[in-house]
Formats: C-alpha cells, sequence, structure tokens
C-alpha cells in the first residue's frame, strides 16, 4: 500500500487534529455572535492543528522541491497567524497590537519553548552538548535582528527632538524601519541560502542521532554514501511512498497544496473572528490587549513547533531542536516583521520598528540571556528552568495591563 507523507505526520499529530472540530464551532459562534470568551476558545484551539498542518505540509514541499521552497512556503505560512493579526492590526491602525504579536512570537520561541526543550532534553543526560557552529551562525543572526528591533527605539530616545519636530523624527524612524526592512528581507534570503545550499550540511548534522545510541543502531543497514542514490525497488517505495527517490509524489504535493490553501484560509478567518470581537473579548476576559497579542497569540501559533522541538528533544537531537526554535525566531524577526512594515508601507499605514520602551528593553535582556547560554555550548534543566521563570515573570507583567 503506499504511503502519503502527509498521512503520516497527520497520525503523529492525532492529538493536535482532534482539536480541528473546533474550526466549525469558532465560524458558528462567530456568526450567531456568542459570548466573546465562547467566540475566542474555539477559535483558539482551531488554529493550534491548522497551524501544525500548514508546518507538515512545508515540510511535505522541503522533501519533494528542496528545503529552498520549503522555507519560503514556510516563511510565508507558518506564521500565518502572525501575519494575519499583524495585517488587520495595520489597517485598523492598531500598530502596537501587530508589534506585539512580533514579539510575543519571539519570546515564545526563545524562552518557553526553548526552555521546555532544554529541560526534556536534559532529564536522562546531566549536560546536553551541542554543536558549536550552528550556535555561532544561530546566535549572530538572532544578534543582527534583534539590533535592527532595538535600534529605532533607541534613536528616538537618545536623539534631542522637541514636541514641534517629533512628528519630523516619527517620520525619520518609519523612514529608517521600512529601509531596514528591506535589508532584513535580503538577510532572510541569503540565511535561507546559506542553510538550504551552500551550508546545507551544517544543519543536516543535527538530526543523524549522533548521541543516541539507539538511534544509530536502529539505522546501520541505511548508512549510504550521499553521492549515491538511495536504493529502488518496491520496499523503498513503499517506504518513501513516492516516486522510488524517496521524494513526495505529485499526488502527495496535490495533497499538500489544497492543505496549505484551505489551512491558510481557515487560520486567516479564526483569527479574523478574534480580532473582530477583540475589545469584547478584553472587557470579558479581563486581560489587556497586549497580554492576548504578546502571549495568548504565539501559544495556539507555537504550538506544532513545540511538539516537533520535544520529540527531537526527547531523542536527544538537541541540535535540530535548538536549529528549528532559532530558525522559527529569525523567521519572524527576518522575514515577518520586515514583511509587516513594507505591507504597511503599501496601504499607507505607519507600522515601524518603534518598539515601547517596555517591549524593548525585554527583548534586549531575553537575547542576552539566551546567547549567553548558547555560547556555553553546556546546557542544564538549570538553564531551561530559567527560561521559563523569565517568561513567567514577563507574561505576568502584561497580564493585566500593558505598560506604556
Amino acid at each position: 500500500m503506499p504511503h502519503l507523507g502527509l498521512l503520516r505526520q497527520v497520525r503523529r499529530r492525532l492529538s493536535l487534529n482532534l482539536l480541528l472540530v473546533c474550526a466549525p464551532l469558532g465560524f458558528i459562534a462567530s456568526a450567531y455572535s456568542w459570548s466573546p470568551i465562547a467566540v475566542f476558545l474555539y477559535n483558539f484551539l482551531a488554529i493550534i492543528p491548522l497551524s501544525g498542518l500548514i508546518s507538515d505540509a512545508s515540510d511535505t514541499l522541503s522533501d519533494r522541491w528542496g528545503g529552498l521552497i520549503g522555507g519560503l512556503v514556510n516563511a510565508s505560512l507558518g506564521n500565518t497567524v502572525e501575519l494575519i493579526v499583524g495585517i488587520l492590526a495595520i489597517t485598523s491602525n492598531n500598530v502596537s497590537a501587530a508589534q506585539s504579536a512580533m514579539m510575543g512570537s519571539i519570546l515564545n520561541d526563545i524562552l518557553l519553548v526553548q526552555g521546555i526543550c532544554i529541560i526534556v532534553g536534559a532529564r536522562s543526560k546531566g549536560v546536553l552538548l551541542v554543536n558549536s557552529a550552528l550556535v555561532d551562525s544561530l546566535s549572530s543572526l538572532m544578534l543582527v535582528a534583534s539590533m535592527a528591533m532595538i535600534l529605532p527605539t533607541a534613536l528616538y530616545a537618545a536623539l534631542p527632538h522637541s514636541d514641534s519636530k517629533g512628528s519630523d523624527m516619527k517620520q525619520r524612524i518609519i523612514s529608517f524601519s521600512r529601509a531596514t526592512s528591506i535589508v532584513l528581507l535580503f538577510i532572510y534570503g541569503a540565511y535561507l541560502y546559506f542553510q538550504h545550499k551552500t551550508h546545507r550540511s551544517l544543519f543536516d548534522e543535527q538530526d543523524d542521532g549522533d548521541d543516541d545510541d539507539s538511534v544509530a543502531s536502529d539505522h546501520s543497514d541505511d548508512l549510504i554514501p550521499t553521492s549515491q542514490p538511495p536504493p529502488q525497488g518496491p520496499a523503498r517505495d513503499c517506504e518513501s511512498g513516492a516516486d522510488g527517490n524517496g521524494t513526495p509524489s505529485m499526488q502527495d504535493v496535490s495533497i499538500v497544496a489544497i492543505t496549505l490553501v484551505l489551512s491558510s484560509l481557515a487560520i486567516a478567518k479564526c483569527t479574523y473572528n478574534i480580532m473582530l470581537r477583540l475589545d469584547e473579548i478584553v472587557k470579558a476576559s479581563g486581560v489587556s490587549q497586549t497580554f492576548i497579542a504578546l502571549v495568548i497569540f504565539p501559544l495556539a501559533s507555537n504550538a506544532p513547533e513545540l511538539t516537533q522541538v520535544l520529540a527531537a528533544a526527547k531523542k536527544q537531537k538537541i541540535d535540530f531542536a535548538i536549529a528549528v526554535i532559532v530558525g522559527s525566531i529569525l523567521q519572524i524577526a527576518l522575514f515577518v516583521l520586515p514583511a509587516l512594515v513594507v505591507i504597511g508601507w503599501v496601504v499607507g499605514s505607519k507600522m515601524d520598528l518603534y518598539f515601547e520602551m517596555s517591549q524593548t528593553c525585554v527583548l534586549l535582556f531575553a537575547i542576552m540571556l539566551v546567547n549567553q547560554v548558547l555560547q556555553d555550548r553546556q546546557y542544564t534543566y538549570l538553564h531551561g528552568m530559567m527560561f521559563l521563570c523569565v517568561y513567567a515573570i514577563i507574561a505576568t507583567a502584561y497580564f493585566v495591563e500593558p505598560f506604556h
């Protein structure tokens, strides 16, 4: 029986896909004006499995046409929640909500997901070791991205300007943000080329299971020189479920294309339902809009990524897990956020990289903390607990009222 890569991924995420039933409930709740809490819960829970389907579909495209195409699709659609939240926010001149969603996704990855990953990975090994070359390249890119996000706020605070010239300074910040966004998009393109073309082996080494003896022994018969094609034959065809060479068939790709379109449309609708009644949700729940954008939305969007990272951490593939986490951060900082600035530029909205001072400070300290830990190249469960505690402090600070 031919194997479909997408069906295998769906079975692997069965627990998440059960939440797909919340999608029609969310549509009904919004159409018939149910309570704001019901509208929020159903649509929020539906976003979790839909995000997972998009992530799985982009992986299948990577197997068919290479990691560069899959990376572009994943960057474009893998962060659909953040993109839709950002687009809806900037079109309604609510720039702070768009910025909070971007910041929240980065903090969720860098502190919550990475903290849980380290704790799970260190449960059986006292100290986790990572690939130095991988960490150095990814942490450097992360510093570049954070500098671009912090610099506009620092310039606005440092440069003297009177009230009469305040509007002129803001226009300069907007112009600076737009120019910086174009540079960041260029950097992201170079990063994708670096990861999937020129230095692909640097990233492929992370999921070969060197630290897991059982995994290595299970695949001892599959050691094939990279310059030779994989074996052909019925057994291999059943395993790959594709064209006999390990790549998905066009039937798989057709299913993936339908999945991408339907999942993206469904996520857009769920996100729109929440954003449409966001003020009512804030009043009914008693939490701030910043908390919803900074903490709640990223939890739904990054849930599939968390399951992928945890699976890798349980197998002691910490290099792969860290690469996934930092890669997701780079997607937001180098692609999604700059893309929103460009979209705001096109539609005439003043979307920029000038964040609130409190969010800028939070991001700066989080980046410094994570880079310090990354440079140690040795992790224990205490590092993971430290990340989780910092994330809990940040979430608590924004729970009721945002800082201004």
